[in-house]
């Protein structure tokens, strides 16, 4: 072989080598290119998930708020929106997006509403002159300024995402407990506005409650004889309850007195008292049957919801002077709460879904159905008396003014109304 064709088939080779080079140094380079476009995309699908977990916890805690019960022809009070957009902003901050680096905001005007299920420019904020008697909240979380890693070399800008997401409030098919306290099914049912009443018989610390409604255990045999009083306090909350679910009647509960009346912003003197902070009060700790010079003047089974409402609006602390009950029914152990207590920390813990059950029947009885109900005054110190409570319609009735949490069932469930995903 000559030295020419030698040297000819070198440069062949080194030819050959050189282009395979610039091939793998091309491929890689696109390769790159594809790898840097999947982790760019995938950050923002990222920043997306995490925005719209935002955004569906926002619509679902300000849904949760929307508990107006107006006739036709009549407006909610303002106070009903303006709790639903604070309580949506909260929870909304409560996210992070960005592979959980970002905290989430959303301003007011991210949260909007609507007296129906509407697209999305139908829905209002509180600024823009959403409707007071709203039934939908809708939450739009957004991220802007969202600069690629990769792409930012071929010249992509920043990014924005966004995410929203529309809640209501619906039937549930399993539900949490507002308060241990049974409802004892009437022939003919209750007329909506009815006062349902009971006695009370203290004997040490033991509260005993007879009449129309009774203490109720939802898990019998757990949680020993303070269950009750932790549950009025709201410290011990039940849930996975459905309507024909067995509860009892255990009778004597140790220290309900005290729990039930800080619903009413009424705590008791004491180094293990409550306070506000370890048992939140209603909005209103204001009692019926109430007098003069309290305005109007609503007297027993007179619906008291209204004023009710009107006095959780203006966050009115229970006021003695203006209690409708006198002697011994009237004295309590214990300071009412000022009203920046019921404004700071209160929530709806007066209006309550309770359990229709017979209470005519076997300590262990079912739960028929799901009322609503309103606490409309406190247990008083001395060893007997009576609490009244008013009934306010099923609690899974569309419009019901009762609040609790669960899981939604569709229109033929029998629970309590809780928020629910719509869209």
């Amino acid at each position: 072989m000559s030295a020419t064709s030698t040297i000819h088939r070198g440069n062949t080779r080194s030819r050959q080598r050189g282009g395979i080079a610039i091939i793998v140094a091309l491929s890689g380079a696109v390769l790159l290119g594809f790898v840097g476009i999947a982790l760019d995309v995938g950050r923002l699908y990222i920043n997306k998930t995490e925005l719209q977990t935002a955004a569906d916890a926002c619509a679902l805690a300000a849904a949760a708020q929307l508990t107006c019960e107006a006739p036709p022809g009549v407006n909610c009070p303002a106070a009903f929106l303006q709790n639903a957009q604070a309580a949506g902003l909260f929870a909304a901050g409560r996210n992070r997006r960005d592979f959980q680096s970002d905290g989430v905001v959303l301003t007011a005007n991210d949260v909007k509403f609507s007296t129906s299920l509407a697209p999305n420019a139908n829905y209002l904020s509180i600024a823009g002159g959403a409707n007071v008697n709203s039934r939908y909240a809708m939450c739009t979380a957004n991220a802007g300024g969202i600069l690629p890693w990769f792409m930012a070399a071929l010249g992509a800008g920043a990014q924005t995402v966004s995410a929203a997401g529309v809640a209501t409030r619906a039937p549930s098919a399993s539900f949490c407990n507002g308060a241990p306290i049974g409802i004892c099914n009437k022939p003919g049912g209750y007329a909506v506005g009815e006062w349902i009443a009971s006695s009370f018989n203290s004997a040490g610390n033991d509260d005993t409650v007879t009449g129309n409604f009774r203490w109720i255990d939802y898990t019998p045999n757990s949680g020993g004889n303070s269950e009750i009083r932790d549950q009025l306090a709201g410290s011990a909350g039940v849930c996975g309850i459905r309507v024909g679910d067995n509860v009892s009647q255990p009778g004597t509960q140790q220290g309900a007195k005290s729990a039930w009346n800080t619903r009413f912003g009424i705590y008791p003197n004491g180094a293990n008292a409550y306070t506000a902070s370890t048992a939140p009060p209603d909005r209103t700790g204001y009692a019926y049957p109430n007098k003069a010079p309290g305005n109007p003047v609503i007297g027993v089974n007179t619906s008291a919801y209204d004023d009710y409402r009107s006095r959780q609006g203006a966050n009115t602390g229970f006021i003695g002077n203006e209690y409708g009950v006198t002697g011994p029914g009237g004295n309590f152990n214990g300071n009412p709460s000022p009203a920046v207590d019921h404004q700071q920390r209160g929530t709806n813990r007066r209006l309550v879904a309770a359990p229709l059950i017979d209470c005519g029947g076997p300590n262990s009885t079912p739960i028929t159905g799901m009322a609503c109900i309103l606490m409309l005054n406190p247990m008083s110190n001395g060893a007997s008396g009576t609490i009244y409570l008013e009934y306010r319609g099923l609690a899974s009735d569309p419009g019901s003014g009762c609040q609790t949490g669960g899981f939604a069932g569709g229109p033929a469930a029998g629970g309590p109304q809780v928020p629910t995903l719509v869209q």
